[in-house]
Parts: C-alpha cells; structure tokens; sequence
C-alpha cells in the first residue's frame, strides 16, 4: 500500500531538511508577519482596503427561528450555497438561499437530511432507514435500510450521496434503483474511536478522502484522514484534520493537476513546531510526466492558538486558493501554486462547524456552531498584491499571482523584473515573464522592445522568440496580433496565419483584416467576421463575386447600408453582379430593400437591357 503512495513519503523531511525548509522561508511564512487581530473588529476601519479578505454576515439562524440545539454538527447542514436544512425535533427547517433566504417548515421526524448541492433533492435518515425525496416533483426516488448505523454523510457530487457507516464507506447513485455500494473499509487510523467530519471525491472519482478526529495526547484533538485510491484498491493513513481535492491549471502545462491539498499535524511532532500544508497531485497519467507537488510549506500558528486545530479545507476553484477554517475561529488562506499562506485572522470567537464553497465566486461559505451566523468569506483581490508586497513583503510571491490571476499592484515589480531579465539577455525568461503577467506587461512598449534586440547568430529574431512563447501558452492580443502578422505576411509565410486563426490563437481587428486583405480575401473575410466589421465583411463578399451572400449576412448581423450606391458602382464593374445583388435584395426576407421601379431606370439608364429584363 505504501509503494502506491510513495510521493507522500517523499515529502516527509527529516529534522534536518525541515529545519533548513524553515531557514529557507521567505519573510511571508515567518509567524510574525501575520497580525492575529480579529478581522471582524476591522470591518468598519478606513484600513478595510489593505485587507485581502472580505468578511460580511449573511444571515443568523436563530433570527430565523432555528432553535440553538439544532445549529450543530449532524443536525444543520449546507451542502451547497443553494440550501441550508436544520433538523429540529418535530420539523425540518429549510432556508432556500437562491430565493431571499425563504424559509419553509415541514413537520417530520428526521435524525439527519441533506439538500442535493445541485437539485431540489432531499436525503433523510432515520435509524438505519435512508430516503431520497424530489422536492419539485412530490415524489419519493429510492429507499434503503442499511446493515449498520451511519455515522457521517456527505453528497460527493449531485449525483452520489457519501455514506460512512462504523466499519466502512458506501457510495449511493441517485440514478437508478441501486442500492448502495460498499467502496472501502475504514483504515484503523480512522477507527471506531475517530468522530468523521469530512468526507471526499476527487474530480476523477478515483480518489477518497476520508478524515475525523479523536482526542489526543495531553487532551489535544488529534486529526487522522486516509486517502484510498479507488483503481490499486489500497489506502495510505495520513496525519492531519482537514484536506480537499483542487484542480489546478499550472504554468507551460496542458493538462490540469488534480491535487490533494491537505493540513499535516503529527501526534509525535514536538508542541512547537507548525503544522504543515502538503499539496501534491494525484492520478496523474505517468506517460504525461512527473506529477505536480510542493515541498510542505509551515503554517503560521499564532502564539495564542497553539492548540488550535482545524475543522475545514474549502477550495476556492475560481482562484485556486484555500481556506483553511479552525475551531478557534481563525482562517488561514494559501495559494495552492506555491503552498504559501497570504493571510491569516481570527473571524469569530464560535467554532465553524460546517461550510461549503460558492463555486461561481469562489467565496466560502460558513456556519458558526449554537449562535448560527452564516458568514461568507472571498478574496479581496484588488488589495491581494498589495498586502503580499507590503506586509509579506515577498516579492517573487506577488509577481507570481498578480499575473496568474490578473491583479493589481505588481506593475512596477515586473516592469523592473522585465529591465534586469533584458539587461542580462535572458529572451526567453523574459518572454515567460511577460506570459505570466495576465495584461500587466502585454503591451505595445514591451513588444517594441524585442524588436529591438539584436539576433544571436544562429538564433531566431527575440521577436519571434516571444511570439512563439505567447503562442505556446495562450492566445495573441489585439497589438501582437497585427505585430507578428507584418513580418509573417511580408515573408510570403499565409499558411502560418490560417493555422494560428484555425486555432484561435490571433485576436481579429479591423487593421489585421487591413493587413491580410492585399494578399488574400478569403482569409480577411474570415478575420472581418470574427471582428465584426460587417462592411468591410461585405466588401469581400463583392470582391469574392458572392453577392447572393450579402442579404443574408447583413440581415443577420442587423447591418444596414448603402445599397444603391452598391449597386451603382458594380453597374460598371460587374453588371451581373449587380443583378445577383438587386436580386437578392429584392427578395430579401422581410420585405424587398431597395426600390423596384428607381434600381430598374438605374439599368436602363446604364443601357443594361438584358439585365434590366432579367431583374423585371
């Protein structure tokens, strides 16, 4: 089981790399840098902008009516940002968060119900007895009465309901009329004496993340989870509280990472060394190279909260970040790409006892145990760089996700970056540099600036170095587009052009139609659509003879033009093109769009008899 799982060991360090990991961090991971004052008590400071995190509560439970004894583990839960459920002792409360936080009672009894995370689809338990209701439909779907007790569940995904019972974990399809499938056994880590708070599937289904904890040593609580690997059938225990599944798109790499991100705290480790945050992918195709993997990274633990441990990992997929959530109310939020924590505070003095992700926004979503305040928590992002360059003060950090997610406050960071990668002739770095950068360096300056660099002898012009790499790693901007198109065209190279527009790798404009129009027609017609540069689209279309394509097109479009003037000109040039026109506006649907009897005097006048009875 172990061998499956070999990278795991890999990243377990001995006193010595651990200690020189720590020497090694940067000012950002160093405890002091992160100010432990509660982040509620900021929210109504001028100093709010600095903050990277936005905090605001949504609603309160118990205003709703919700008793305090059902505002906890097992009995309230939120499987997605659509529902919040609470099982009361004669009623099932159910807060329809997509409809103004309307609130619906039904008389029940229930020990347990989860909302589906995607349909209005309610599961509820009672004894060993399961049942699965669709709520639109007033219908009940599936029932089964399981061989022993559940002690967890958790929807893995709209489509299958988690069970973990004392002795095992089961997978429920909502399709169909299966009955539960036993997946795994409980690893003895996890065994009858560990409480299961967290259940997971990763995006590929190959991967089970089961975690809980049990009391510890020195009445600690003590954190273990297992990860099983559905195809090699094995399971490797690791040490920690919290862990989720992320999907990753990684720099000069085609293919997403699925990685395991998960808090490490080991029962033997001395009380005063900081937890760690592994990130490593799972499940990657071996032939497609090395999976992705970080060295552990330490996290920050205040003085205060040395006995803090945490309740909950929620993945912000939209930014690929991480919220780690503890049981002293504190949230620590990293950067899956490099492990490093951005920011830590204390939020609510209640323990979070269940949350969930706002997959649109990437916001989290919390509930505070008895007192029942429903928080969400998102990433400031206009003051992310910011707060990474002034109070992290780590440089590298903020280049690095400035560009990755297209944030301010990095500018003259990659500017002086770019001049000293320039100055020691470092193309390609540079070229991958200005990549990195979202919009922040793609500009008209930075291009001039390639061209200006002199070509090594037998290597390609820094120019092409850098289009090249732009290519490779996305799509050309409006200005790279018309730069790279010059040289292309003027070396007689078209087919390189088509490829990149079969592609979609150029971005289309007026003036790279301009460009492209002397030489070809048909490849500027397709460059004039994409645009939308509807008359100059048409004038193609007169130019390729296609007139019976002009009506249609402009109709489509909404475009209105001078059609008599048209036709005038074509009079001269091409009369049975101008036939083929007044023909096709004539019969245009909707209504003819030019005037019958003044475009017949315009034939007559021409001396076109022939066309004149052909369009009569």
């Amino acid at each position: 089981a172990l061998s499956a799982f070999s990278h795991y060991q890999f990243f377990r360090p001995g006193p010595k790399s651990v200690d020189a990991h720590r020497r090694n961090q940067p000012d950002s991971q160093q405890t002091s840098d992160f100010n432990s004052e509660s982040l509620l008590s900021k929210r109504d400071k001028s100093t709010m902008a600095a903050v990277p995190v936005v905090f605001n509560e949504v609603l309160n439970l118990q205003q709703l009516g919700v008793p305090e004894a059902s505002i906890k583990h097992g009995l309230t839960t939120m499987e997605s940002e659509r529902w919040i459920v609470c099982v009361e002792p004669s009623q099932l409360t159910m807060i329809d968060m997509q409809n103004n936080a309307q609130v619906t009672r039904r008389p029940m009894q229930a020990e347990a119900a989860i909302m589906n995370p995607q349909h209005n689809i309610l599961a509820l338990r009672s004894g060993t007895t399961l049942q699965i209701f669709n709520l639109d439909q007033k219908a009940k779907m599936k029932s089964f009465a399981m061989p022993e007790p559940l002690v967890f569940w958790k929807w893995t995904s709209p489509q299958n309901l988690g069970l973990v019972t004392g002795t095992a974990v089961f997978h429920w399809a909502l399709d169909g009329a299966s009955e539960p499938v036993k997946m795994f056994d409980r690893h003895s880590s996890v065994g009858p004496n560990t409480q299961i708070i967290n259940y997971k599937v990763s995006p590929d289904e190959k991967w089970c993340l089961l975690g809980g904890i049990s009391a510890g040593a020195g009445g600690g609580v003590a954190g273990n989870m297992m990860l099983y690997s559905v195809e090699k059938k094995v399971s490797q225990p690791l040490q920690g509280h919290a862990a989720s599944f992320a999907t990753i798109k990684l720099q000069d790499r085609e293919d997403p990472a699925q990685c395991l991100v998960f808090h490490e705290k080991k029962a033997e480790s001395p009380p005063q060394e900081p937890p760690k945050l592994f990130v490593m992918e799972v499940g990657r195709d071996p032939t497609k190279g090395a999976p992705f993997r970080l060295p552990p990274t330490s996290i920050p633990v205040p003085a205060d909260a040395q006995a803090d441990f945490p309740v909950s990992l929620v993945v912000d997929a939209k930014d690929d970040l991480a919220f780690l959530l503890t049981k002293m109310g504190y949230v620590y939020m990293f950067d899956i790409h490099t492990g490093k924590t951005l920011y830590r505070a204390k939020i609510t003095q209640d323990t979070v006892f269940c949350t969930c992700p706002q997959d649109s926004t990437g916001a989290v979503f919390g509930i505070t145990v008895r007192r029942g305040q429903l928080f969400r928590l998102q990433l400031n992002g206009q003051s992310l760089v910011p707060y990474i360059v002034s109070t992290l003060r780590d440089n590298d950090l903020a280049i690095k996700v400035a560009g990755r997610l297209n944030l301010p406050g990095a500018e003259n960071l990659y500017a002086a970056e770019f001049e000293r990668l320039i100055s020691s002739h470092q193309v390609i770095e540079a070229a991958k540099l200005v990549a990195r950068s979202g919009t922040i360096l793609r500009t008209p300056a930075i291009i001039a600036r390639f061209q200006q660099i002199p070509a090594e002898p037998g290597s390609p012009q820094p120019v092409f170095q850098y289009f090249s790499h732009l290519l490779e790693t996305g799509r050309l901007n409006e200005q790279e587009s018309i730069e790279l198109a010059k040289p292309v065209l003027q070396q007689g190279r078209p087919q390189l052009m088509e490829k990149w527009l079969k592609d979609d790798k150029l971005q289309c404009s007026e003036t790279l139609g301009d460009l492209v129009m002397p030489s070809d027609t048909g490849m500027a017609l397709s460059i004039y659509l994409r645009a939308e540069c509807h008359e100059k689209a048409i004038n193609c279309f007169v130019q390729r003879g296609e007139y019976d394509k002009i009506v249609p097109y402009s109709t489509s479009v909404g475009f209105k033009m001078d059609y008599s003037s048209m036709l005038s000109q074509l009079l001269f040039n091409n009369p049975q093109g101008a036939l083929d026109l007044a023909k096709g506006l004539v019969n245009a649907e909707g209504g003819p769009l030019i005037d019958i009897q003044a475009t017949a005097e315009a034939f007559l006048s021409s001396n076109r008899v022939q066309e004149t009875t052909a369009f009569l």
